[in-house]
């Protein structure tokens, strides 16, 4: 490092909003009804926000926006509706954004049309959004003021986001090039290293002090000091220099005077008096008094000159890094440490130190609807009360912290948390803010600190903040964060990675096939393609555990488009091998309605050589039902090519008699929960619903299946009730394909 400076920075770039590459905020808006989306849509049109258009951006169900939201990080706003494919599907979305994607800064508008679905008050206590309206109070000129806001917050939250990661780095970088790392120990080394450049003797003595801006010499404060003045407890430089009589000369104290004033150096007989000031950074002023035991040469002087240089590009960098310090690590409106603070203060604990501290997080479950709805200001002054509480109630913390979005981390020895039992009066608080009186709620939960990975600190307390978010407090009790409560929200989140990268390689997939048969004779009539992921370590996944997660985060259609290639391909096999059978494979209502589904369906029979008759889809009643105008001419079309269609856990959904009896679909399959009461003494057992969903599919003229046949006496008991075919385990359980062509192979004979 050269003499010239401690360390340098880069020019700062010119400030950019976000998403600068195509000029645009992204606005999302989540809506199955299609006349209000468009209504959303013309209502923004021409909206500008700082001069940047929006782009607008449409899902019809939340599996869509998922996949979008999955595809896409830089959304600022998503207008959200709560009833679509289920009632509570906008809600659901809420949590997959928050806890699955992470996604904490996008801002989420609840618009609803059945305000009883979700309740304002109810809907903010559970639920992580930004604003609730209902569709018939949201004017045009509401929807574009709220959505101006809401992109402004984004943009403004987005920018801290990203600067305060670059922040960490800056600092950590420049501490690495001084060791340096506050005034004492800067100035103490600042003493010494004049001694030696002008020859000092320990014994000459010297002292530094500071001083705010326009103080006077009796305000100065000593910082460090050496040789003679070392001896001295005295804080004060006026103090000081009262100590040592012989010294404090009329001409040196009118030296240091001059000094103070005229901002430069000063020389009086044997007295050095060298001025410096932080002023544009931290607003502070510093003196260095060296006392020599003869007047200085010129040549001393001059040395002394040069080198004051160095020292003034010193101080002038420890203020900057200072700052750069507070900023990175201390809340600047709260002025208490931040989460990078936690995170440095835990990685620096001793081992016993990890053993014996507790963490306690306290979070205003409506803080983001505060910070839209009454502003920053308001927000800041909650903020402000509630942090005044916690040093009142919780005298027994060691600090408190800011983790940002309303979020606080007390650090406890854990011995002292049972000790706390004003801890739990934190979930209802009573604030002022302009004399008006603010109830806060708050969500507080527990965990040992040692239960944290310390080998990626930052992404387990992410992971300690999702647990906490993703529990629904019952009472105003503090909820205990286990480590089996991080390992398992931990796992989730490497098995979404680890999902993504499967889907992408495609390789650790693989299908197996359950026989649907002749009830009468157990002769096979058709077959079922379910999907299964074996991993590097040749673990086998089960499916309910890894496609709610594909659901959830928006992968699901390219796992299904994955198992469409696989299902013709096994058809064509089974065909090859003697067995001419359908092959049925489970798609969603976003697959069908897809513009590319039919095409690439297509595509894989004409590459595999498969006639239409070969396949068969199967969807969700109430999939099926979801936008039943647009999804039955669908199904209608691929019926017309051949291909058969399944009406998938049939009696578990809402449909229609009337879209039932139009329905583009071959089959009805009875839903397992139906058979598992047959022969039991179940009391209202659904009997009669297997009795019903027979006599419909006569009338309208569906083949039926029975799922989930597990017993001879169900079998029986559907063969009385006029089934001919179902699947189960009494007949044979899912197998791979070469084990199903040896079972087949079997039957034949």
């Amino acid at each position: 490092m050269s003499d010239e400076q401690l360390f340098t920075f880069s020019p700062e770039p010119e400030p950019d909003d976000s998403n600068t590459q195509s000029g645009e905020w992204l606005v999302l808006s989540v809506e199955d009804d299609l006349g209000y989306q468009q209504s959303l849509k013309l209502g923004l049109s021409g909206l500008k926000v700082r001069g940047k258009p929006l782009k607008f951006l449409t899902a019809n169900s939340a599996a869509q926006a998922s996949t979008i939201l999955a595809e896409t990080d830089d959304i600022a706003v998503i207008l959200l509706d709560v009833v679509m494919e289920q009632d509570n599907a906008g809600l659901f979305l809420v949590n997959t954004i928050r806890t699955v994607l992470g996604n904490s800064r996008v801002r989420i508008i609840l618009l609803t049309g059945q305000p009883g679905m979700a309740p304002r008050q109810d809907t903010f206590k559970e639920y992580d959004i930004d604003e609730y309206w209902n569709k018939v109070e949201l004017t045009e000129e509401k929807l574009r003021g709220i959505v101006s806001s809401n992109i402004k917050t984004w943009s403004n939250l987005n920018e801290l986001y990203v600067a305060k990661r670059g922040l960490q780095m800056i600092v950590d970088a420049s501490r690495a090039l001084t060791s340096k790392q506050d005034v004492g120990e800067f100035t103490y080394t600042v003493l010494n290293e004049v001694s030696r450049v002008i020859g000092i003797p320990e014994t000459g003595g010297v002292v530094c002090a500071y001083r705010p801006t326009m103080a006077s010499m009796e305000q100065c404060e000593v910082v460090a000091s050496s040789g003679d003045f070392s001896r001295s407890d005295a804080t004060m430089l006026s103090e000081l220099l009262g100590e040592y009589q012989a010294y404090a000369s009329s001409g040196l104290l009118k030296a240091i005077d001059t000094a103070l004033h005229t901002h430069e150096h000063q020389f009086y007989e044997s007295w050095s008096i060298l001025y410096f000031n932080t002023a544009d950074v931290d607003n502070n002023h510093y003196l260095v008094i060296v006392q020599s035991p003869k007047p200085l040469e010129q040549s001393h002087i001059t040395l002394l000159m040069v080198y004051s240089e160095n020292i003034g590009n010193g101080f002038v960098n420890l203020a900057l890094l200072n700052k750069l310090s507070m900023l990175a690590y201390f809340d600047e409106t709260l002025q208490i440490p931040n989460k990078n603070w936690l995170h440095r203060e835990i990685v620096n604990m001793s081992l016993s130190d990890l053993n014996s501290t507790s963490l306690v997080l306290v979070n205003m479950t409506d803080f983001s609807t505060s910070e839209i709805t009454l502003g920053t200001d308001f927000s800041h002054a909650l903020l402000a009360g509630c942090l005044n509480e916690m040093k009142k109630r919780c005298q027994k913390a060691m600090t408190i912290c800011y983790l940002g979005d309303g979020f606080f981390a007390l650090l406890y020895k854990t011995e002292k948390v049972s000790q706390e039992p004003s801890l739990s009066q934190l979930a209802e608080l009573s604030v002022y803010v302009d004399n008006v009186e603010q109830r806060v709620t708050n969500r507080i939960s527990h965990l040992a600190v040692k239960d944290l990975e310390l080998d990626d600190l930052r992404k387990s307390l992410k992971t300690a903040q999702l647990v906490h978010n993703s529990r629904k407090r019952r009472d105003h009790s503090v909820q205990t964060i286990t480590r089996q409560l991080l390992d398992e929200m931990g796992t989730r989140h490497k098995l979404l990675k680890s999902l993504s990268d499967a889907i992408a390689d495609s390789h650790p997939f693989f299908l197996v096939f359950q026989p649907k048969v002749d009830l009468k004779t157990g002769v096979t009539t058709g077959l079922e393609a379910l999907i299964r992921w074996r991993t590097g370590s040749n673990e086998i996944i089960p499916p309910n555990v890894f496609i709610p997660l594909a659901e959830a985060s928006g992968l699901i259609t390219r796992l299904d488009s994955l198992v469409m290639e696989l299902a013709v391909y096994a058809a064509k096999v089974l065909k090859e091998s003697g067995h001419n059978f359908s092959v049925a494979f489970n798609v969603t209502h976003a697959d069908v309605i897809a513009p590319n589904f039919i095409p690439a369906l297509e595509n894989a029979l004409a590459t595999h050589n498969v006639q239409p008759e070969q396949v068969e889809i199967e969807i969700t009643e109430t999939q099926a039902m979801e936008d039943y105008e647009d999804i039955n001419p669908i199904l209608n079309t691929l019926m017309k090519m051949g291909i058969k269609v399944s009406i998938d856990d049939f009696g578990t959904g809402y449909s229609s008699l009337a879209h039932l009896s139009t329905l583009s679909a071959s089959a009805l399959k009875v839903d397992k929960s139906f058979v598992d009461t047959l022969n039991t003494a179940t009391p209202n057992s659904p009997d009669h619903i297997l009795d019903m969903v027979h006599r419909l599919s006569e009338q309208c003229h569906f083949q039926v299946v029975a799922e989930g046949i597990e017993t001879e006496g169900q079998r029986e008991a559907l063969l009385s009730k006029g089934y001919e075919t179902g699947q189960g385990f009494l007949f044979a359980r899912p197998m791979a394909l070469p084990d199903l062509i040896d079972w087949l192979n079997g039957q034949q004979r």
